[in-house]
């Protein structure tokens, strides 16, 4: 397994990076939406949210790795049977994907910045405050942290369609080249 990528595969960095992505996604939005089950100012809730939290940050920190490792580095060429479309349409997704990861983790944190909540990581330390309280921004990014959470749903099923298809239609090596073996 390579370290790095090449023209043929993604190195075993990137796919950890990839999957623990993936992961770390399954767990916000279950701790998102498990978190409705408890009574409003219950402790359990306020774990829910605090992991939430640190977890996004990690999340954050993730993202730009694998934006700094997919620009620094070779990346997989395309396979020669795509066509056209299928190409903008794979750029375009990962583009909304990359931004998406970035937003969602950007805003939760403006969120809480602008709410006058400072972040605990992990509680083991707070991130400080970078603004002062300004409710009717926070509120903004709210919106925006919430709504752009359903948009990465669509784009992630577009993503996962894609592979389908090239692992089940195509039958070439996409899906292949980003599991881990």
């Amino acid at each position: 397994m390579e370290i790095i990528n090449t023209k043929k595969e993604f190195s075993l960095p990137t796919k950890i990076l990839h999957w623990s992505i993936f992961i770390l996604f399954v767990i916000q939005y279950f701790l998102v939406y498990r978190r409705e089950y408890f009574p409003k100012d219950s402790p359990e809730k306020l774990q829910y949210i605090l992991l939430h939290k640190s977890l996004g940050v990690i999340l954050l920190l993730f993202a730009l790795l694998m934006l700094v490792w997919r620009y620094v580095g070779t990346q997989p060429i395309m396979p020669k049977t795509m066509t056209l479309f299928e190409v903008k349409i794979a750029k375009l997704t990962h583009f909304f994907l990359y931004t998406m990861m970035l937003l969602q983790p950007i805003t939760g944190i403006l969120m809480s910045d602008l709410s006058g909540r400072q972040i605990s990581i992990f509680n083991w330390f707070k991130m400080p405050l970078l603004f002062t309280k300004n409710e009717s921004l926070a509120t903004i990014f709210y919106q925006i942290h919430v709504w752009s959470s359903f948009f990465i749903i669509g784009i992630f099923c577009l993503h996962v369609l894609g592979a389908l298809f090239h692992y089940f239609i195509r039958k070439d090596d996409v899906l292949q080249r980003m599991t881990i073996r």
